[in-house]
């Protein structure tokens, strides 16, 4: 018995995802709309209406695809495929696939998360609101920093003071390291700066997160001998808001649907009956 309950959702599953396949070209111009004419009928199914304004979006949805003015088949068919519809959708309710299928639960879930925020449409931020909400989450909006670093490696203080010294007295950074035979240490260019502590360790990588391009650091102690850093050229980081204005737009939208979403569960928490069997805490 359990078995046939069991092979019978998962045909009705199966129907489901045909029938969204089927019809999916008549309901890809549907969308959610709220109107005078969503009260009336056109049908019933199992005492269930479908609405004036779901027909008349078939209707429409159907007539974009068509050169011609629909027939009255075109009407009856757009009417079949809603009936269908309310009848796949009573079914899977019956057989409760919304509380026992995992995607049947998400499309739900997601239907309504869609409804919320759509009743509750974002008011268009003005420029301040924008730069205000840009500076405040500004980690945000970055490209990954790519650094190309030229690195040296003193193996004694007296190679490092040296170093020095001649950087002191006007050297370049590969003359400096010639005359006093450093060792070059090999940092692939454009490297992401998270990668950089493969190459150099943790205290380099911390070290060149702190520098400006051009800039040069050390002697930074390691295992191995003592490090000199030439910042040669850093990509990416921090975008500039003119840069980064798209995605500010969109993150500042997510955020608000975000909120709304979050009242609107919390109304159901607060009017829900809810009783916990087990202490969430308790690890298993």
């Amino acid at each position: 018995m359990g078995n046939n309950r069991a092979g019978n959702r998962t045909t009705l599953a199966y129907a489901i995802a045909a029938f969204v396949a089927l019809s999916a070209a008549l309901y890809s111009a549907l969308g959610v709309s709220i109107g005078g004419r969503d009260t009336a009928a056109v049908a019933y199914v199992n005492g269930a209406p479908i609405l004036d304004a779901e027909y008349a979006r078939a209707r429409d949805a159907m007539q974009s695809g068509l050169v011609r003015a629909l027939t009255a088949e075109d009407n009856a068919r757009a009417m079949k495929i809603l009936i269908d519809e309310e009848l796949i959708v009573q079914e899977a309710l019956r057989l409760e696939l919304g509380r026992d299928d995992r995607l049947v639960r998400k499309n739900l879930i997601q239907a309504l998360i869609s409804s919320v925020t759509a009743l509750n449409p974002a008011i268009e931020p003005d420029e301040d609101g924008l730069r205000v909400f840009y500076e405040a989450e500004k980690s945000l909006f970055s490209s990954p920093r790519l650094v190309t670093v030229y690195v040296a490696r003193a193996d004694s203080d007296s190679q490092s003071q040296g170093f020095m010294e001649a950087l002191q007295g006007g050297a370049s950074f590969e003359e400096a390291r010639v005359t006093f035979d450093l060792a070059r240490v090999p940092v692939a260019p454009r490297a992401p700066l998270g990668k950089v502590s493969d190459y150099l360790g943790g205290s380099a990588r911390d070290a060149i997160a702190k520098m400006e391009q051009g800039e040069i650091t050390g002697p930074i102690a390691t295992g191995s001998g003592s490090l000199f850093i030439w910042l040669r050229k850093d990509d990416g980081g921090p975008l500039s808001f003119e840069q980064a204005r798209y995605s500010v737009e969109t993150e500042w939208s997510r955020r608000h649907d975000e909120q709304a979403l979050e009242k609107y569960v919390a109304r159901l928490r607060r009017n829900a009956r809810i009783k916990i069997i087990i202490d969430p805490e308790t690890e298993y």
